[in-house]
């Protein structure tokens, strides 16, 4: 393994539980992994004053926690201590910025980084403050001119806006001055392995690559599941956001993306980012009419959750008792190019399902002659059912896998055919732990790779398609349709797919 050049990274917000919980634990498995350089200084950038010692230690002990006593490395995290460091700032005041870029220069020579070193500056902080941020490295004169643009990368973290308007309104902030090169839109679900090995799985193969197309393909079902509620107070953010733009407008369309998109002619951020662009510029509406008629929204009252008793989502802390926030969106659309032409793409996420639980499920047209009976066995328990479709299963989390169900002859006298799957599972198969999403997206960060990352043009089109369907909900006076906790989600979600003979799939 090799390290990164020398690169300094300042993460503006060390202070919030994403700094702790997910940017320093993956700095600290790519400095043990050899991938971060020891030239490297990580500096923490917050509001409240602290030593460096007091933000190491801090920093430890979250680590520490959050791994395990087995899995923490004292003597690793020694080693990696050296290049942690901290910095005083209020990220508002753009004068407190000259101080700023005196002490990481100081820092940057005390750890040997070399002259032409890059800086990353990761603002894992609120929206709200992306704009002073940006005035206040423009002020100071960290943004290097546009002949060494490749010196700054920004990593700015999801929401990027609430709809078309206010994305729109932080491309123009961030484009003000910074290129479209050195800004990085972070989307963590694009940093699992599972994720990348979808375009590897169909553009390194020759098996299913000439299948994926109107020919050959019933409908495609996109599943992303949470059976988590609104713990740790999370009640005051999602309600004001919800389903559709916590994670369908972003994780579920990128989903969308890799599994339609067409092969890019090289293997390279813009070639694959320009392919992904064209499925969201052909992205419609699965049928016509109103929004009722292909966009359900749902949302969550008690149930049982594993289990264990579950409140009802008006019930939850820092949630409004009267609350129209959808909790679930089910959708049927399509994508009107050559490719995909006719075949529904139904696409689900919710809150409170009955397991976490994401994955694409590929659902392959019968033959056209329906030869032989179908046998189902459930123990010693034979049924003739109706023919079974083939289906290829793609599961991101957990317990990544890949799963292709097929006929097969049954063994006896009789010309019977039973389903039987072929399952792939990377626990089974390999011994390496997978990398964690932040490790591989930083790692790119540092390599100046933005393939895994959101382009504007991609965020706006994304934009584009569900922001009528949120002014619809928002301007409708009535409300999502209720689904009790622990189950797949309200009835209507059930018509929609029903509607072309298809059937949600019970994931196990």
């Amino acid at each position: 393994m090799t390290s990164t050049s020398d690169t300094t990274i300042l993460i503006f917000g060390a202070s919030g539980d994403l700094t702790s919980r997910k940017l320093i634990p993956a700095l600290f498995r790519l400095s043990q992994q050899q991938y971060l350089s020891p030239r490297c200084p990580v500096v923490g950038v917050a509001r409240r004053p602290k030593s460096h010692d007091e933000f190491r230690t801090e920093m430890r002990d979250k680590v520490k926690a959050r791994l395990g006593n087995d899995q923490f490395d004292a003597a690793a995290w020694d080693i990696f201590a050296k290049q942690l460091f901290y910095q005083q700032l209020d990220i508002t005041n753009a004068e407190e910025y000259a101080t700023l870029k005196e002490s990481v220069q100081t820092l940057e020579t005390q750890v040997g980084a070399g002259s032409d070193s890059a800086r990353i500056v990761y603002l894992a902080t609120t929206p709200d403050l992306i704009a002073s941020a940006v005035e206040g490295l423009h002020a100071s004169q960290m943004i290097p001119p546009r002949e060494l643009e490749s010196q700054l990368r920004v990593v700015v973290e999801k929401p990027f806006g609430r709809d078309l308007k206010s994305a729109q309104e932080l491309t123009v902030v961030l484009s003000r001055h910074l290129q479209e090169s050195q800004i990085y839109r972070i989307d963590h679900y694009l940093g699992k392995e599972t994720v990348q090995n979808i375009l590897l799985f169909r553009f390194g193969n020759a098996i299913f690559e000439p299948l994926l197309n109107r020919n050959h393909i019933d409908h495609i079902q996109i599943t992303v599941a949470e059976a988590l509620g609104m713990e740790g107070s999370r009640g005051g953010y999602y309600d004001t956001s919800g389903a559709m733009r916590d994670v369908l407008q972003n994780h579920v369309l990128q989903l969308l993306c890799l599994i339609a998109m067409d092969p890019p002619s090289l293997f390279q951020a813009r070639e694959i980012r320009d392919e992904k662009m064209k499925v969201l510029q052909a992205l419609r509406p699965g049928v016509s009419g109103p929004v009722g008629n292909w966009a359900i929204r749902g949302q969550y009252t008690a149930g049982l959750v594993d289990r264990q008793p579950a409140l009802a989502y008006r019930e939850e802390d820092r949630v409004n008792p009267n609350s129209n926030r959808e909790t679930f969106v089910a959708m049927r659309v399509a994508l009107d190019n050559w490719r995909w032409a006719g075949v529904p793409f139904f696409l689900r996420t919710g809150k409170r399902l009955p397991k976490q639980m994401t994955e694409i499920a590929i659902q392959f047209k019968n033959p056209p002659l329906n030869l032989f009976s179908t046998v189902e066995c459930d123990g010693d328990l034979c049924d003739l059912v109706e023919t079974r479709p083939n289906q290829l299963i793609l599961r991101i989390q957990p317990q990544e896998a890949i799963s292709l169900r097929f006929s097969t002859k049954r063994p006896g006298m009789n010309y019977q055919v039973q389903p039987v799957s072929m399952d792939f599972e990377y626990g089974d198969h390999f011994t390496t732990q997978l990398p964690e999403a932040y490790e591989r997206l930083l790692l790119d960060v540092m390599r100046g790779d933005s393939t895994l990352f959101t382009r504007s043009d991609e965020l706006e089109a994304a934009w584009r398609f569900v922001t009528p369907v949120l002014d619809a909900w928002e301007s409708s006076s009535s409300s999502p349709d209720l689904y009790p906790a622990g189950t797949w989600g309200p009835s209507s979600a059930d018509r929609l797919i029903s509607e072309t003979k298809a059937i949600w799939r019970a994931p196990r």
